[in-house]
């Protein structure tokens, strides 16, 4: 079963036995995680329309750049499913780093749509990755659905 989360302006579709936590700023939510039983997530934080969708990514890479040593960052063109018809603007890209001698992959996707700039950031251990990339592809999909 599956479970569908409001907020942001938007909503997303998600599995059941995930969990959800909402950050707030001055009573108002300005991002929700969506967390996996195995620690797997999914966060979409809103920011401004002054803030590109390039600079979203680039203030999310130099923050996990900061966290993590030896970082890699991998930029690629979104694919067709991930730009939906009122997109102004999408970027995305992969950071890779170790934790705790696990490599972890967090994919950056950040757009703009009705004078909001969205970050997506899908986060997860390589083999989780794996196993949850149509996971989040879906949970994605939804999201981007609610927008049309």
């Amino acid at each position: 079963m599956t479970k569908i989360y409001q907020g942001l302006g938007l909503s997303c579709m998600y599995p059941e036995n995930w969990t959800i936590t909402e950050d707030t700023d001055a009573g108002n939510v300005t991002a929700f995680t969506l967390e996996s039983p195995t620690s797997s997530f999914m966060t979409v934080t809103e920011f401004p329309w002054t803030v590109a969708p390039r600079e979203a990514i680039e203030q999310a890479r130099e923050a996990m750049m900061e966290e993590y040593d030896e970082t890699e960052f991998e930029p690629f063109e979104p694919d067709l499913m991930f730009r939906g018809e009122k997109m102004q603007d999408c970027r995305a890209g992969d950071v890779r780093f170790y934790y705790l001698d696990l490599l972890v992959i967090s994919r950056l996707i950040s757009f703009s749509v009705d004078k909001k700039t969205f970050l997506v950031q899908i986060q997860a251990e390589d083999r989780d990755f794996d196993t949850l990339e149509m996971v989040f592809r879906a949970m994605m999909v939804s999201m981007l659905k609610s927008l049309e």
